[in-house]
Formats: structure tokens, sequence, C-alpha cells
């Protein structure tokens, strides 16, 4: 029988070799692109599953992809970093970041490479996966909450309430979060859509009844109110 000259299969195992290495390269090249938070390195914020969920009072079904979003609402401290000097009702680095217009909101969250959550997105990630009337249950519970306070104590520093399911602090009460939702309003005097958005969740200073995971109201985009601040999404 004929013999395999030794050249070839040494040549041979040189290809396998290289065919391996770029194999690996294209790997590596291929991680390298990946974004970041693919494998959960966004410390600060929770992944929301994919899926159905039932959204706002009339309970109607919608199908979300998967984000990520704030764990709690956006700092004083790390508003400061970003935008600069701001001017708060209630100062503390803690505490959450308000007197902000939805433009603002919307400019820190965009220079972060982050954006602001959808009305549909904030509910979904405030039910925390609950059908109960709050994440927690069926009742208020002051151990969920920050509400029913008075307007000269105003808010409380983010993250000291019990969170819900995904890891979400204070989506219930502390303050209202601004949305990207636009409410498409129409003038009553002029005709033309008034320029307002979606905020959720309540506030500090409202009562029980207004700190539900589908708790909203409309206010104009240029708002700065004392009781009103956001987090972000991507």
């Amino acid at each position: 029988p004929r013999s395999t000259p030794l050249y070839s299969s040494a040549a041979s195992d040189v290809y396998k070799r290289h065919d391996m290495l770029r194999h690996i390269i294209s790997i590596l090249i291929l991680i390298a692109l990946l974004p970041d938070n693919l494998f959960g390195n966004e410390t600060e914020m929770a992944l929301i599953p994919s899926g159905e969920s039932k959204i706002g009072v009339s309970k109607r079904l919608i199908d979300l992809d998967s984000f990520y979003i704030d764990k709690t609402e956006v700092t004083q401290q790390k508003y400061k970093e970003v935008m600069g000097r701001a001017n708060f009702s209630f100062k503390g680095e803690n505490h959450p970041a308000e007197q902000i217009s939805w433009y603002k909101a919307a400019s820190y969250c965009k220079k972060l490479g982050k954006r602001l959550p959808s009305q549909e997105e904030w509910e979904k990630a405030a039910k925390g996966q609950t059908k109960t009337k709050y994440f927690w249950g069926k009742k208020p519970d002051a151990a969920y909450a920050w509400y029913g306070g008075d307007y000269d104590l105003g808010h409380h520093p983010v993250g000291q309430k019990k969170p819900n399911s995904f890891g979400l602090f204070d989506t219930s009460g502390n303050v209202w979060e601004w949305t990207s939702t636009a409410d498409a309003k129409l003038s009553e005097y002029s005709g033309e859509t008034l320029d307002k958005r979606v905020v959720m969740g309540g506030a500090f200073n409202v009562s029980a009844n207004l700190i539900t995971p589908s708790s909203r109201m409309s206010l104009y985009a240029k708002s700065r109110l004392f009781n009103v601040g956001f987090r972000c999404a991507k």
C-alpha cells in the first residue's frame, strides 16, 4: 500500500490549527461587538423580559420586547454629574432629581446612551409580574411605598422601601416619573395637539389609590414640579 507523505500530514495539521484559530478570532470579534448589557452587566438596571402583559385600567394585552430599566429613580447626585447644576425643591444627594422637565429628563437619558421608558414599559416593570392592585398585594403597605405624606416634608432618598420582584424601588410613590409617551390631546381653544407627556406611579404626597402601577396623569412637557422625577431605560 502507498504511504501518505509526511509533509501532507503536517500540512493538514497546520491547516486545521489555522482554521480553528480563525474561528476563535471570529468568535472573539463577535463577542466584542455585542452590547455590554447582554450578559447582565448593567448592575444599576434590571432586565425586564419580553412577553405579554396586561396594561392600564382596561387591562389591555400588549406584547413588549425585553428591555432594561433603572432600579431606582435618578438621584440628584447622578443628575448633577451629567447635567451640571440644577435647582431642586427638596435637596439631598440620594433623593430623586425633581423640578426636571420632560426635555431635561430625556436629555439626561440620551447622554448616557439610554432613553425614557414608554408608559407600557414602565407599567410592566412596575407590576413586577403580579396581578394585584399593588405590586406587593391588594392593600396599601408603607413598607413598599412613600405616600400620603405632607407637602412640606418632601420626598425621600431612593431605595429605602422594599423592591418589587424585578428589583425596582419606588415605582409606587415618592415621585411621579416621566415616560416617553405623549398624551395626544387637543387644545380646546386652538385645536392644536398639546405638548403633554404621561407620568406614572404617584408621589409621596398623594393618596394610596394613586400609587398603583397603572396610576397615571399627563403634564406639559416643560413642567418642572417638586414631585416629578424619572428613571431611564434602554
